[in-house]
């Protein structure tokens, strides 16, 4: 059996670190000196909304946040690279756009459109590149076949599965052992090998979008996507992964499990987790599920977020 574990990649040679600066790394759980993967330059990547609806305040933590992070690191005289990616195709848009009666690439346009003018609103500027996962799905399909044929991942009735067990440094972000995540295994636990083991690539249902792949009809899930556009903007190996707390587990650790496996090597210097934004009155995060149940359809729809969080207006002020 082929089995390729994350803790046997290598760390590529990075540079002398800086005399001053250090950043706090969950995966190591402390400060670390701040070493590049190239003298010089920075490569970030944060992880980017799915369009389904319009942006709350909550989506606008990470990128206020890692604007002023890439603006220090400029400061500090580094050519930064960020990248944050946009989620277009997923069972949300999909439910969406049948709600509303609408294509799915509208409702995503329409979404994309309402974040980009939210980041502009807060002085957002300084995002390099934003990658929608539909422009990248040769890249994506590659990825998958690259893990497939390492025997990483596996076909079942359309379906594509990374096989958490050949992964023995799976868990390493969140601290979570394979034993302990054993559940029912979703609504495919049939397809599957392991009940941890999660989706690649999902086989079409009928009048869904999507696009041909070896596997057959289908689109990918939500976790590849983000280890395919990062390699293709910043490299196998690259220096920050941001995105909030709620995205260590399981998002990111398979991000890791899909990236390292295949390329042998760190997927990223450091991983940067910012804090979750709480509403006095909210049981969760801030436009969270639990929050958002709780909303009425004039606190979501109509406004800008930064007036549904209670910001005066203009006219308020």
């Amino acid at each position: 059996m082929t089995t390729k574990t994350a803790s046997s990649t290598a760390m590529p040679t990075l540079s002398e670190p800086h005399p001053t600066l250090h950043i706090y790394n969950t995966l190591s759980k402390k400060k670390e000196p701040f070493r590049t993967v190239e003298a010089g330059k920075v490569g970030i990547y944060l992880c980017g909304p799915t369009v389904y609806d319009k942006a709350h305040i909550g989506h606008m933590v990470g990128p206020v946040i890692f604007d002023c992070i890439k603006r220090f690191l400029v400061y500090c005289g580094y050519d930064v690279n960020w990248v944050v990616n946009i989620t277009d195709v997923d069972d949300k848009l999909i439910n969406k756009a049948n709600e509303r009666g609408m294509t799915m690439l509208e409702v995503a346009e329409e979404n994309i459109a309402d974040y980009n003018d939210n980041l502009a609103a807060l002085g957002v500027d300084q995002v390099d590149h934003f990658p929608r996962a539909t422009d990248c799905m040769d890249e994506i399909i590659s990825f998958i076949a690259s893990l497939v044929d390492q025997e990483f991942a596996y076909e079942s009735e359309g379906d594509v599965y990374f096989e958490v067990g050949k992964d023995t440094g799976y868990g390493k972000l969140s601290n979570r052992t394979v034993d302990a995540m054993q559940g029912e295994g979703g609504g495919m636990a049939q397809r599957k090998r392991g009940l941890a083991d999660f989706a690649l690539w999902k086989s079409a249902k009928p009048d869904e979008p999507s696009w041909e792949s070896p596997w057959g009809q289908g689109r990918p899930g939500w976790h590849i996507e983000c280890s395919a556009m990062s390699k293709k903007l910043l490299g196998e190996t690259f220096d920050i992964h941001g995105g909030g707390l709620d995205l260590v587990f399981p998002h990111h650790e398979n991000e890791i499990a899909q990236s390292e496996c295949c390329h042998t090597q760190p997927m990223v210097t450091y991983w940067a987790h910012n804090g979750l934004l709480r509403a006095s009155n909210a049981a969760g995060k801030l436009g969270g599920r639990t929050e958002r149940a709780n909303e009425s359809p004039s606190d979501s729809l109509g406004e800008s977020p930064l007036q549904r969080a209670g910001t005066p207006t203009q006219a308020e002020k």
